[in-house]
């Protein structure tokens, strides 16, 4: 954050009534733990039906530590150039490490698997058929989403705004959605800069790095607590009744994902905004 945007901040809380200066400065420093294993996860042993042996005889099942999964787009990113960048995130609720291409990609990387309606984000799946005037070309998509009560597929194309018409994209969706669909995914679009933002990149990633230090106990307590309140709330006042302040705003975080606390301006970053209401129909 840009000393300009923190004194706008800081403006913005004086005027809601919170002087961050009168918080009195900590004596020690506090480390939130993860609640399990970050870099990978433990599942249970699952024997081959082929294998000869005899398992019945164990006590318990057995469990098997599996790293996390390597990304595995239909295609690796090109080497970095000085316009765009290059890299992979993980993410926390499936183990797995997704690519991406551009600033673009990584901020809706971050947004979809953030997103608790979505169970599955493949990056660079395989490439579609598409039909046009000289014949037929393959059209790689940047992410498929499998949503996690309907299981509809659907398969995003990312680019900004004005380089639309560059590749005459529109019209090479418009043509995924009438004929190239089929068993591949239910639906084709395009996201821009308009849906895809820094901010909302932000938001994203705040809430997959709490994902991996959840504590039940201070969600729930942060839930009671914040069922109290109708209508918008500070997140200072929410997190006041806490005694660290790391593990309140974890839980924070937590309860966004859940969508038990939804955030009053979701095209900011929480800490440019930070007020939400108590979602009491969840």
């Amino acid at each position: 954050m840009t000393r300009i945007r923190q004194v706008i901040r800081y403006m913005k809380e004086l005027e809601s009534g919170f002087d961050r200066t009168l918080i009195p400065l900590p004596t020690e420093t506090v480390f939130l733990k993860a609640s399990e294993p970050l870099s990978g996860r433990y599942v249970p042993f699952e024997s081959d039906p082929h294998d000869e042996e005899d398992y019945s005889g164990l006590t318990s099942i057995p469990w098997v530590w599996q790293p996390t999964e390597e990304a595995t787009p239909s295609r690796w990113y090109p080497a970095r150039t000085k316009g765009h960048s290059r890299g992979t995130i993980t993410n926390p609720k499936t183990r797995k490490a997704i690519s991406y291409s551009s600033t673009y990609e990584m901020n809706l990387a971050y947004m979809l698997c953030a997103s608790r309606h979505i169970s599955l984000v493949e990056d660079q799946p395989s490439a579609i058929p598409v039909m046009c005037e000289d014949g037929e070309k393959r059209h790689t998509i940047d992410y498929r989403t499998t949503m996690q009560s309907s299981r509809n597929r659907i398969v995003v194309a990312v680019r900004p705004s004005w380089l639309l018409e560059k590749d005459g994209l529109p019209e090479t969706i418009s043509s995924i959605n009438l004929g190239s669909l089929g068993g591949f995914a239910d639906e084709a679009v395009i996201l821009t800069n308009e849906e895809i933002t820094d901010e909302r990149g932000w938001n994203g990633k705040s809430v997959l790095r709490a994902l991996k230090h959840s504590i039940d106990d201070d969600n729930a307590r942060l839930r009671d607590y914040a069922a109290r309140f109708h209508g918008t709330v500070s997140i200072q006042t929410l997190i006041s009744g806490f005694e660290n302040v790391a593990e309140a705003m974890n839980a924070v975080w937590c309860l966004i994902h859940d969508e038990i606390l939804l955030p009053i301006r979701t095209d900011l970053r929480l800490v440019d905004a930070p007020f939400v209401q108590f979602n009491h129909n969840h």
